[in-house]
């Protein structure tokens, strides 16, 4: 006989908190196989070392937006994609400049020769500082809405709970 949605739910439920005693043995790994085994907890996840696969101009930036203390993971991976964005556009500016040569390996065994060309190197620039400027904007909307206290008390309109609440604030007042 099929589960009940209630049923599954829970199941679903306490399997995202962890707790697998609702689990089926043939469909989670750390379901219980027997009574008396306990269950195996999943493995925790490990941390990715961010900050030693980003350049100075990426690791600056990831030092001052984590130095108020750890982000969430949408946020953190936001920030990723901006600091090696950031690195990006430096190594960008500096081939621009002259002060940085395209490295290229040795492609064909013939002993032609190569041809390259490098071209919209600027327009990719600006691209990628377009694409920075958004994920900036976006993790600054991000903390500023996780950091901020309750509208009522900055005076800003909160939502529909807010506007719910000034509706039944105002149907209750006395007219005139």
């Amino acid at each position: 006989m099929a589960d009940s949605s209630t049923l599954r739910a829970q199941r679903f439920r306490r399997h995202q908190r962890g707790d697998h005693s609702l689990c089926r043995p043939q469909r989670c790994p750390y379901a219980r196989r027997d009574s008396t085994a306990p269950p195996t907890p999943p493995a925790p996840p490990r941390p990715e070392p961010v900050r030693d696969e980003l350049g100075a101009r990426g690791r600056r930036l990831w030092d001052e937006v984590t130095a108020a203390g750890e982000l969430p993971p949408l946020q953190a991976t936001l920030l990723r994609e901006a600091c090696r964005i950031a690195d990006r556009l430096d190594r960008l500016h500096a081939q621009l400049d002259g002060r940085d040569w395209l490295q290229l390996e040795n492609a064909g065994e013939d002993g032609g020769p190569v041809t390259v060309v490098v071209d919209r190197a600027l327009a990719e620039a600006r691209q990628q500082a377009a694409v920075l400027k958004q994920l900036v904007a976006e993790l600054r909307a991000a903390t500023t809405r996780s950091t901020r206290s309750s509208p009522a008390v900055q005076g800003e309109v909160g939502g529909l709970a807010d506007l719910t609440a000034r509706i039944a604030a105002r149907r209750a007042s006395p007219a005139g």
